[in-house]
């Protein structure tokens, strides 16, 4: 028992463990476990024209609710104020999260209920939920909290008015005093039923990215041993029409298993397969560059990469820690794969309507790295030869 305690490799396995915990803890719930909203972009349209009272006195709901929330100071919400084509593209440019909308007649319709003519005064919200359904379930939540306020300050106008104008409280007056406002709320660019509530393109990612880790490795490891660890113009070549197969198998798979058995819904297959293709082969080339130099210590690092990126790529950037957003979000090619996904699946966009994008031009280098290692320095079978020649002269 004692010999057994005294070994070193047990207390090295213990440590070795404890740092894998300890990286693992952090992976998985150091960016999610208290995910909150910061600089959450929500758009404000105020066509409003206002309405004179009474009195004489011009009041406009709209620009004293605008007001009020310039002068917050509000870490979760960042407002933009814009025209509504202009909001409604940005919210196509996956740039807004929600649109409040404050229509032209919106003060004189509040106004309107306290006359013999009253017309319901309304306030539009605008989900953009293909964006991100976390942060617009979030943006969903803080877009109704405004117009909530909004109903209580109009509250509080109606009842001003009641008292000077000595307006008798009716029951019907009452219950439409209890929310002057009406909400109306929509969706674009919706998730459509069966994609996981929104995550198929970071399942997507996550199966391309390990199918095409493992291909990766199958074929360094084939072509290592059949080129005796030189590469060569030839050996390239095999490399890449092997992953073109490879890659061409894993998407026809995914696609297949995706639609045809789990019934997921998209919106044209054979346009998926190839943007499936495209982006299996961004990540096979990116693995294969960092193989080709470097070898199978690279194999660790893809890991490491997925497990830390996995729990951030179905939260909004808005929601993760300010360090996760400038030292990984920022960079990993994962978000530009699902940036693609989205917006073929969510946003009606044409394949590479924007171009082949970061995720393509990352391909790019990736293959031009990948095919420069036959420029590299090797040691193999021949320099091992020549020191045995120079040993026995």
């Amino acid at each position: 028992m004692n010999r057994f305690i005294r070994n070193k490799l047990l207390w090295i396995g213990l440590g070795g463990i404890a740092l894998l915990t300890t990286i693992f803890t952090f992976a998985f719930m150091g960016s999610t476990v208290n995910p909150t909203p910061k600089n959450l972009p929500i758009a404000i349209v105020t066509e409003d024209a206002g309405v004179t009272l009474p009195n004489g006195h011009k009041l406009n709901i709209s620009e004293t609710l605008v007001e009020n929330l310039k002068k917050k100071d509000l870490n979760e919400v960042k407002w933009h104020f814009l025209s509504e084509d202009a909001a409604l593209e940005a919210m196509n440019e996956k740039e807004i999260y929600a649109t409040i909308i404050l229509p032209e007649d919106l003060s004189q319709n509040i106004f309107s209920l306290l006359t013999e003519t009253p017309k319901a005064p309304t306030a539009s919200i605008t989900i953009n939920e293909g964006l991100n359904l976390t942060g617009a379930n979030v943006a969903a939540q803080l877009s109704n909290g405004v117009v909530a306020n909004l109903n209580a300050q109009v509250q509080e106008q109606l009842y001003t008015q009641i008292e000077e104008m000595k307006i008798p409280i009716t029951a019907d007056l009452a219950k439409t005093l209890a929310s002057p406002i009406t909400i109306k709320t929509e969706k674009i660019n919706a998730v459509a039923e069966n994609n996981a509530n929104g995550n198929t393109p970071a399942l997507f990612t996550q199966l391309l990215w390990i199918t095409t880790f493992f291909s990766s490795m199958v074929l360094y490891t084939l072509l290592k041993k059949s080129s005796d660890g030189k590469w060569t113009a030839k050996t390239i070549a095999r490399q890449i029409v092997a992953g073109l197969v490879y890659v061409s198998a894993v998407s026809a798979i995914i696609l297949f298993f995706a639609t045809q058995v789990l019934d997921v819904t998209v919106p044209h297959s054979g346009t998926l397969f190839i943007l499936l293709l495209f982006i299996g082969l961004c990540f096979f080339f990116l693995q294969n560059a960092l193989l080709n130099w470097i070898g199978y210590p690279a194999a660790p690092l893809f890991i490491l990469l997925l497990f830390f990126s996995m729990p951030i790529l179905t939260i909004a950037p808005e929601m993760l820690p300010q360090i996760t957003k400038d030292y990984l979000y920022s960079w990993v090619p994962f978000r530009f794969s699902i940036d693609l996904l989205k917006d073929f699946l969510f946003f009606d966009k044409a394949l590479f309507a924007n171009g082949i994008g970061t995720l393509g031009v990352i391909g790019i280098l990736s293959f031009l790295v990948m095919s420069l290692a036959i420029f590299k320095p090797t040691k193999g079978k021949d320099s091992a030869k020549e020191k045995q020649i120079a040993t026995i002269h």
